[in-house]
């Protein structure tokens, strides 16, 4: 997961997304841009709390069964239990803001009616043209 984060990163960083609508008022454009950071700072985030929990719970984190990776931590029993929690916060997050990412894309689509959700859909985009 971690390596495709990093392709997605470096993906980003190379392709500028459209402009959001003109219209758009300037707090949602803040969440907007605050939506993706939180996205992307998750993405990142969970991999290497996983890695980390792992290492403290004494289990070598291995990529794609194949890549044996480097302890990040010794064991330590109590801090595997606070990294586990961690984890899993983070990936209720995750889910959270997947779920208002989600619900802002088809309040775009079918209440303000914008293209929002069409730029970020190719398929939607052809039949659009079309």
């Amino acid at each position: 997961a971690f390596l495709l984060v990093l392709f997605r990163l470096a993906w980003r960083a190379t392709h500028r997304p459209p402009p959001l609508p003109a219209n758009m008022a300037r707090t949602m454009r803040f969440a907007a841009h605050a939506g993706h950071f939180v996205l992307y700072a998750l993405m990142l985030a969970i991999p290497l709390s996983g890695w980390l929990m792992s290492s403290a719970k004494g289990f070598q984190t291995v990529m794609f069964g194949v890549w044996p990776l480097p302890d990040l931590l010794g064991p330590n029993p109590v801090l595997a239990d606070t990294l586990q929690t961690l984890h899993f916060g983070l990936n209720l997050l995750l889910v959270a803001v997947v779920a208002t990412h989600l619900g802002a894309a088809l309040k775009h689509h079918f209440v303000d009616r914008d293209d929002i959700l069409r730029r970020m859909l190719p398929r939607l985009q052809k039949d659009n043209r079309s």
